[in-house]
This record gives structure tokens, C-alpha cells and sequence, in this order.
């Protein structure tokens, strides 16, 4: 599988998706087939992920469900990125993200205390047809469940200029030569739990 890119959302992308979509059901029903890639959100009280990877083997999704995942986190001015991988499965992969590209009535940040781990949802989709080939919940480590609660209330309270978030995108994606360079500077990495 070759990297997995930052996902572009087509136009009429709906910005919020019910929870309640299964393995077998397709992902949006407004869309059939999407560019391979990621999406990474935080809603309905979980950081979720979404993978778009065109006709995944059985074999990725077996390890999609089963297979140790590790994240970590990165920031470059007004984008952060989760950095994440599923071993033997997904080399390192990084999603950017600043919550304010989600619309102010379905923006949602985290709250968990100090303590506590986040929930981390994980959906796979087939890119070629958009249904979910597979569905999984973890937890993250509290710290990088701190860390990202804290970039994200940054996020929310800084002034937003799209301008200057894609530059910063382009300009870490110029900087590192792939996504291990990535994660080497990143200020946190840590395995989940589940």
C-alpha cells in the first residue's frame, strides 16, 4: 500500500456523520468513492479516524482490527498533526487538522479531565465504493489525550486564516521527507489501549 495522504473533503462533504454507520453500510450515502486518504475529527465526545484506502485486502483489514496502533502529534503554527500507524499494517500517516475548519454549530472539543483517556474511534473504507470495511475503538494514553484537548482549545481561541494553515501543511510536508521524519520531531508518540 503506498502512503496515505491528507484527505480532500469534495464539495457538498457532510461536516457531520451519525455514529451509528456499520461494517457493510456505506459511509456517506451522498458519495460512492473518495481519493485515498484520511479524515480525523473530534465528535460525539471521540477523536475519530477515518481511512480511505481503495480495495483494502483482507489481510489489512484483519490487522486494522487486531493490530497494535501508535499516534503521536505534531504542530506547525495553526495545523497540528495526528501522526499515526498500525503495525504491520499502515506505515506512519499523518492527518493535519485545526478544528475551525469544522463549522462553529457541529464544532466540538474535548473535555476529559486530567486522568482520564480519550476514546479514539477508527473506521476503514473502501475508497473505490465508500463502504466500511471495518470499525474499531481504542483509547489513547492520558498524555497525548491532554495534548491533543489542549491544541485543540489553542485551535478554537486563536484567530483562523485558512491561507496560513494550508502554508503551514505545505511547509511541514516540505520540511519532513516523509511521515517517520515527522514523527521523530513530534512532540508526543504513544501506544493505545485496546
Amino acid at each position: 500500500m503506498g502512503p496515505i495522504h491528507t484527505f480532500k473533503r469534495p464539495a457538498g462533504w457532510p461536516d457531520s456523520l451519525p455514529d451509528t454507520r456499520h461494517v457493510g453500510e456505506v459511509y456517506s450515502p451522498d458519495h460512492d468513492r473518495y481519493e485515498e486518504g484520511a479524515r480525523y475529527v473530534y465528535r460525539h465526545g471521540a477523536h475519530e479516524l477515518a481511512l480511505f484506502w481503495t480495495q483494502p485486502t483482507q489481510a489489512e483489514v484483519d490487522g486494522f482490527r487486531t493490530r497494535p496502533i501508535d499516534v503521536g502529534l505534531y504542530g506547525q503554527g495553526p495545523a497540528a498533526f495526528l501522526l499515526y500507524r498500525i503495525q504491520d499494517v499502515c506505515e506512519w500517516s499523518d492527518v493535519a487538522f485545526n478544528v475551525q475548519l469544522i463549522p462553529e454549530a457541529e464544532r466540538e472539543l474535548p473535555a476529559e479531565p486530567p486522568g482520564e483517556r480519550a476514546r479514539f474511534r477508527l473506521t476503514l473504507v473502501d475508497a473505490d465504493n465508500g463502504v466500511i470495511r471495518a470499525k474499531r475503538l481504542v483509547s489513547l494514553d492520558k498524555v497525548m489525550t491532554q495534548a491533543l484537548r489542549h491544541v485543540m482549545a489553542e485551535q478554537a481561541a486563536a484567530a483562523f486564516d485558512r491561507a496560513a494553515y494550508e502554508a503551514a501543511v505545505r511547509a511541514a510536508h516540505g520540511r519532513f521527507p516523509d511521515t517517520d521524519a515527522m514523527v521523530r520531531a513530534a512532540e508526543f508518540q504513544e501506544a493505545t489501549l485496546g
